[in-house]
């Protein structure tokens, strides 16, 4: 408003003295210092007369007026100019300081926040996570030198038993060459405030090929849908529930895919394709979080005879636990704890018992984990394929040097039949049911100097952890007193290089694996060799030898294996990799098919147990 009466004032004085110099037209044309001159100039040669009407004005005043008012509009320019400047910097930093933390910082957070791999880092025990859309391309052999019918040349079949023993620790996984993953999922902010509401439709399609037609067989699988309602509030309140429809085997206790446990429906003896729904309830302020998650399963009482028709029952599932999480110091602890009702012993009749329900098989077990990374996140090792539920974390270069210790312990109890109580007479004072002790845990150490890292890894399991969930080596029982056992020891050394979005990898593994020894009515002894970890369905055949039989008489040799590992990340949504392996597995046996359809073990088969391999990966996500 001043700036316009100034304006209207200057004008007016300017047109009267426009009006005394009564300039010829052709002046009116010329640029405005020169009419001014002019006017000037006239007053100099004419002095004013003395009126008091009219508002005269020198030369030099003029000029003062005219030079003040421009001064003055620059200057405001100028500070226009300056303020739209700052307030544009301000906004580049803030954007900067989300999307890149400063150096020295703690990246976790933002980081997770923009993997594609990974999940959010967020408190709480059980991630709110879900499965990308994904598709993998992975084209191999898995022994080069053994072309047998469940070993064939650059396949897309599964082959449980050539999978690496260290990374199933870890949590990788080949099991599936070719696979594609489909998420239908959205999120939004809720009509309250802090409240945001997540959806996923996840699905799983696997392939493989029929063995009589040689045709590729596509099958979709329900793979982990939810809903869940998060709340967040600036005071570090949070509160989570997440809804799991069909397959709730997200809710499990444990950190290392090797300890974790409770987690798909194996874990009950009589499972089926019954859905496993399930829901977890959590709460989290600052770096503290505690949630409780629940399961249920409806199986058959007793075994299922072919297409025979037997009453069922429903089990349940709880879990709980606490966690601290606190990304500056890079600290991570968590004691978690699970019951499951595994349902009736279906070896024990009724009749047998003094109690109702004393067949009943109650697990639980309890997990204690802890975590300290100092510098930015060091990330997971390299894999030929990725975590079961897709993540895969990338390590952060930002600082020069980090390191990593990790450890974790899972003990676990149930109750299953006394193998001694079967072959010692009933006088004796034995239980008919008695407690199966199970121990895993696991040590992995970690250093990195800028691009290059060097990781250990020890992993301790005993033979009833491995077949904790089969229940037992044979089925339902204890293990008896005069059989021998041994636990499973493996030992890793790894290392890989990051340059150009190149990884350069290499590892070495030493692993003594847990054993199943007994004796036959002449003396002689026979060794069971378990490699992994059982389920009721895994048996040995020739496709799937978790565990294997020696030929009698003979001791369980150990087992080595070394890898090497080149990954190329050309964004962050595509992958390429390229491994080649070799195992040495003298326990392992080569199994020929028979006339009448069973197999038969052929063994010191150099094919089978010095192995090598060589696959290669593509991976996108979306």
């Amino acid at each position: 408003m001043k700036k316009f009466i100034f304006l209207t004032a200057f004008f007016f004085v300017f047109a009267l003295f426009a009006q005394e110099a009564q300039p010829e037209e052709n002046e009116s044309e010329a640029p405005a210092e020169e009419t001014a001159e002019a006017a000037q100039n006239q007053q100099e040669a004419a002095p004013a007369k003395a009126d008091d009407d009219k508002i005269t004005v020198s030369k030099e005043e003029l000029a003062k007026l005219v030079r003040e008012a421009v001064a003055e509009e620059m200057a405001k320019k100028e500070a226009e100019k300056k303020e739209a400047e700052a307030k544009e910097s301000e906004e580049t930093v803030t954007a900067q300081a989300e999307t890149k933390p400063a150096e020295g910082e703690k990246t976790d957070e933002a980081a997770a926040k923009k993997e594609i791999h990974g999940t959010e880092d967020t408190n709480g025990l059980i991630q709110t996570s879900y499965t990308k859309s994904s598709i993998a391309f992975i084209m191999g052999d898995d022994n080069l030198r053994d072309n047998s019918q469940y070993s064939p040349k650059w396949d897309i079949g599964s082959r449980y038993e050539y999978e690496d023993f260290a990374d199933r620790i870890y949590g990788y996984s080949n099991n599936v060459k070719s696979s594609t993953k489909l998420s239908l999922f959205h999120e939004e902010k809720g009509f309250l405030p802090y409240l945001t509401a997540r959806m996923s439709l996840s699905f799983a399609m696997y392939n493989s090929v029929d063995a009589m037609s040689d045709k590729l067989i596509t099958s979709l699988k329900e793979d982990r849908s939810f809903l869940e309602i998060d709340f967040r509030h600036p005071t570090k309140h949070r509160f989570n529930i997440t809804l799991y429809p069909y397959n709730a085997d997200n809710i499990a206790i444990g950190t290392l895919r090797g300890l974790r446990w409770g987690g798909n429906a194996s874990v009950w003896p009589q499972s089926d394709s019954s859905p496993v729904p399930g829901f977890q309830v959590l709460y989290g302020y600052s770096d503290f979080s505690i949630y409780f998650g629940f399961k249920a399963h409806a199986q058959s009482k007793t075994d299922k005879l072919s297409t025979e028709i037997v009453p069922k029952e429903t089990v349940y599932g709880f879990f709980g636990g606490l966690t601290y999480n606190n990304k500056e110091l890079g600290l991570k602890a968590s004691l978690q704890g699970a019951y499951i009702d595994k349902g009736d012993n279906v070896n024990i009749p009724d009749y047998m018992l003094k109690k109702p329900g004393d067949d009943t098989i109650k697990s639980y077990g309890i997990d204690a984990y802890l975590e300290y990374n100092n510098g930015s996140r060091f990330g997971d090792p390299l894999g030929i394929n990725s975590y079961s539920d897709g993540t895969w974390i990338r390590p952060d270069y930002t600082t020069d040097i980090s390191w990593r210790i990790r450890g974790e312990y899972l003990f676990q109890n149930e109750r299953l039949q006394n193998a001694d109580y079967l072959s010692s007479a009933k006088s004796e004072a034995k239980p008919i049911t008695d407690d199966y002790f199970a121990h895993g845990a696991a040590v992995d150490l970690g250093f990195r100097w800028k691009g290059l890292r060097a990781m250990f890894l020890y992993s301790y399991r005993d033979l009833s952890f491995m077949t904790f969930d089969a229940p037992g080596v044979n089925p339902w029982t204890t293990i008896p007193s005069e059989a021998k056992q041994t636990p499973e020891h493996l030992f890793t050394v790894s290392a890989d290089y990051f340059v150009w979005n190149f990884w350069f990898g290499a590892s070495f593994g030493y692993k003594i694996p847990a054993t199943y020894t007994v004796r036959d009515e002449n003396g002689r002894k026979n060794t069971m060799v378990i490699r992994e970890r059982l389920s009721t369905d895994a048996v040995s055949t020739a496709f799937d030898r978790t565990r294997e039989m020696l030929p009698t008489g003979r001791d369980a040799l150990d087992i080595f294996f070394v890898k090497a590992d080149i990954k190329y990340q050309f964004s962050d949504s595509f992958t390429a990799m390229l491994e080649y392996s070799f195992t040495r597995d003298h326990n392992r046996q080569r199994m020929v098919a028979q006339d009448d359809g069973t197999y038969k073990s052929e063994s010191d088969v150099i094919e089978v147990m010095d192995v090598h391999g060589l696959m290669f990966l593509v991976e996108g996500r979306f």
